[in-house]
């Protein structure tokens, strides 16, 4: 009995190899009309997918690190994104085979107006193409030591640059990946309401301001005006991600527009892959519709970030792993049994006491009490221990 209660003390919590949330959006209008640009046509997607709702983080990349790169032999670190750079947002400790990695500590008063300045709910910098698509490698394979050249990607030759870098597309199981830059586009800049594009992901088609967030006027961002910078100082010239909380993209995503460039999946020509959107430093004709870039994916600057894209969420309740329209204890027996992973169990965990429409119970959605769910968790053992011991008994009479 004391071995089940401790089965179970450890079942009541969390795991913690999930460590890193990317919250996204549903891009839906699938086989939207095109925008048309002196490039060519742009924002035409077949499919439904979600795309990140922000660029993704110091402190998510940071977990990253720490789940795979305590040797490091594709450099997934940058020196410059430590001690070489102020603008990098991630320490790096110990030698190689037992690296560890840290958040850089908050700045007292290096935030505009003698605000405290924070690294971790800062974009990551310093990251290659490569680096990114490693990343959603690691978010396609549940994350923990999830491998990190094969997935949503192929990745040959066990170098930083892979041996087919050329050649490196999406494979058709994906479920996290990059964004193409037409996904990416039609993120930022397209209008299911009227069909219709914007020429900012702002929701606007007049430029956008270089405001503070604090003074969000709908329509700003983080970029270069003149020679202003938006935070008013070169050294801490980051904004949280999603601080604009007013001028979101029509689909509702935050920092297309500014902030830091973003690698887009495409491949432009040998060694050379997309990225859109302006950075802080520089100007508002970056962040339009009409501009197009591109870099060699080997380029890592302090102006240089990705968010990530995924796969349109499955019909159904995460969780429910029985399908009965509620997610209770039954389900993580079924978990259990089934060898579920660990993304799974946290799904779990996350809607316990949810409940699909039309399905399962009408009470409120919530995670029970400790003691109602160690209640619940010994039921559905106890279940379990009647089935094998009737099992056995019966074996035994035959």
């Amino acid at each position: 009995m004391k071995t089940v209660l401790a089965t179970l003390a450890v079942v009541l919590a969390p795991l913690s190899v999930q460590a890193v949330t990317i919250d996204t959006v549903l891009i839906g209008n699938p086989s939207n009309a095109p925008d048309l640009q002196p490039q060519g046509l742009f924002g035409r997607v077949t499919t439904t997918y979600r795309i990140g709702v922000t660029e993704v983080t110091n402190a998510q990349y940071t977990e990253f690190l720490n789940a795979v790169a305590a040797t490091d032999l594709y450099g997934l670190y940058d020196s410059f994104m430590g001690s070489l750079s102020i603008h990098g947002g991630i320490l790096r400790s110990g030698s190689q085979g037992s690296y560890t990695y840290d958040v850089k500590p908050t700045v007292s008063g290096g935030g505009p107006g003698g605000a405290d300045y924070s690294y971790g709910d800062k974009p990551v910098v310093f990251v290659t193409w490569y680096d990114s698509i490693r990343f959603v490698n690691w978010l396609h394979n549940g994350q923990a030591s999830g491998d990190t050249e094969t997935g949503a990607y192929t990745l040959l030759g066990g170098t930083p640059t892979p041996s087919n870098a050329n050649s490196i597309a999406r494979n058709s199981d994906a479920e996290w990946f990059l964004p193409t830059e037409n996904e990416w586009y039609k993120a930022a800049y397209y209008d299911a309401s009227s069909s219709s594009y914007f020429d900012y992901p702002t929701g606007s088609d007049t430029a956008p301001n270089n405001n503070l967030p604090s003074a969000d006027t709908g329509n700003s961002a983080n970029f270069l005006v003149g020679s202003n910078i938006t935070t008013g100082d070169l050294d801490y010239p980051y904004t949280p991600v999603g601080a604009y909380t007013l001028s979101d993209s029509a689909y509702g995503t935050f920092d297309q527009a500014g902030s830091v460039w973003e690698w887009n999946q495409t491949l432009f020509s040998a060694g050379v892959r997309g990225r859109r959107g302006g950075a802080w430093n520089s100007n508002s004709t970056t962040l339009g519709a009409p501009n197009q870039a591109s870099h060699n994916a080997m380029f890592a600057t302090d102006s240089l970030g990705f968010r990530v894209a995924s796969v349109q969420e499955p019909d159904g309740l995460a969780g429910d792993f029985n399908n009965d329209g509620s997610v209770d204890a039954a389900d993580y027996v079924v978990w259990r049994k089934d060898s579920g992973t660990p993304a799974e169990y946290n799904d779990w965990w996350s809607n316990f006491g949810m409940t699909a429409p039309g399905g399962g119970s009408s009470a409120a959605a919530a995670v029970p009490e400790p003691a109602t769910l160690l209640l619940l968790l010994c039921t559905s053992v106890a279940i379990l221990f009647k089935r094998r011991f009737s099992a056995v008994t019966d074996d035994a009479a035959l």
